[in-house]
């Protein structure tokens, strides 16, 4: 007997009455590596917090054995806030070539997911290991070390970024670090965002104005906050929207924004490069844009001329 659907948001996720949930388009989860073959990047599962519970994938590049300190990179993956993890096939062997490339240690955030986790939850686990990083950073009231970056990290190199949906998360961890300190006072040096995931209530550029109100991203922000006040307009999905906070308080000395021509975010990222640019936000700002292609495409194609292209600006930025 088929199971009765009571939510669903296609292609992404389904959900059923007897609480069960369907996520259709993540790709399988694979075991952590203590040296992955292609690249040399180690790997292994941690434990943030307890309650609530967040895990973590962490990756050290093969270069840590120079004894050289090494930029910490805390990446949240995509997928609508819905799909994917942090220990997922496309994160995990994409994080393995960033690793590698940037020479970093990597640290890939397992947040909460929907249906069952409304924003801002992923926010918060995403503070919670901004605030577990820096915890280390002077080894103070650290009652959960993390042999890795005590040994091996450089705390004056912390970068925060992600894909779509995990840039949004980035974006707002960077706003909230500019208004909250973190423990020990751990500055952010870089935000990365890649097509990070903002909209609104009017159609801006290319975005289609028939349809904007059933757009998937619209669908995807109704079921990921459906409470937010404001709606698609909260400064959380759009910051660029009169009234939100200032982006001059974002918590970084430098930002890097991509986009890709054939992503449906493009404009919106445009706009908010633009913003920030105008707020006086003090830092060196960077547009980059990585060619003909869909949002986080260097995650599916890692092969390609233009992913290498991007993966290798990137690289350049998180160092």
């Amino acid at each position: 007997m088929a199971k009765e659907i009571v939510k669903e948001l296609l292609p992404l996720i389904r959900v059923y009455k007897d609480g069960s949930v369907e996520r259709l388009l993540s790709s399988e989860n694979v075991a952590a590596s203590p040296e992955d073959p292609q690249t040399g990047v180690s790997s292994k599962d941690i434990v943030i917090a307890d309650n609530p519970y967040v895990s973590a994938r962490i990756f050290l590049p093969k270069s840590h054995h120079t004894n050289n300190k090494l930029p910490i990179f805390l990446y949240f993956h995509g997928g609508a806030f819905c799909v994917e993890s942090a220990f997922s096939f496309f994160v995990h062997r994409y994080l393995n070539i960033l690793a590698s490339e940037a020479n970093i240690i990597a640290i890939s955030v397992d947040f909460r997911l929907l249906p069952h986790h409304p924003i801002p939850a992923a926010y918060q686990d995403g503070w919670t290991t901004l605030q577990w990083i820096a915890s280390h950073a002077n080894n103070t009231n650290n009652t959960n070390p993390e042999p890795w970056l005590l040994n091996h990290a450089d705390f004056t190199k912390v970068y925060v970024g992600g894909e779509t949906s995990g840039a949004n998360i980035a974006h707002n961890l960077l706003l909230r670090a500019g208004n909250e300190s973190l423990p020990g006072d751990l500055k952010i040096l870089g935000g990365l965002l890649c097509c990070p995931f903002f909209w609104g209530s009017k159609p801006i550029g290319s975005e289609a104005v028939e349809g904007h109100e059933q757009s998937l991203a619209m669908k995807v922000w109704n079921f990921a906050c459906p409470d937010a006040p404001g709606g698609i307009d909260n400064p959380w999905i759009n910051p660029c929207v009169p009234g939100a906070p200032s982006l001059a308080t974002l918590a970084c000395s430098k930002l890097l924004v991509t986009i890709t021509g054939k992503d449906e975010f493009r404009d919106r990222d445009i706009l908010y490069h633009h913003t920030v640019k105008k707020s006086g936000w003090q830092g060196e700002l960077q547009l980059f844009d990585a060619g003909d292609e869909e949002h986080a495409f260097q995650l599916f194609k890692p092969e390609t001329h233009l992913a290498k292209a991007m993966i290798k600006r990137l690289a350049s930025f998180l160092v």
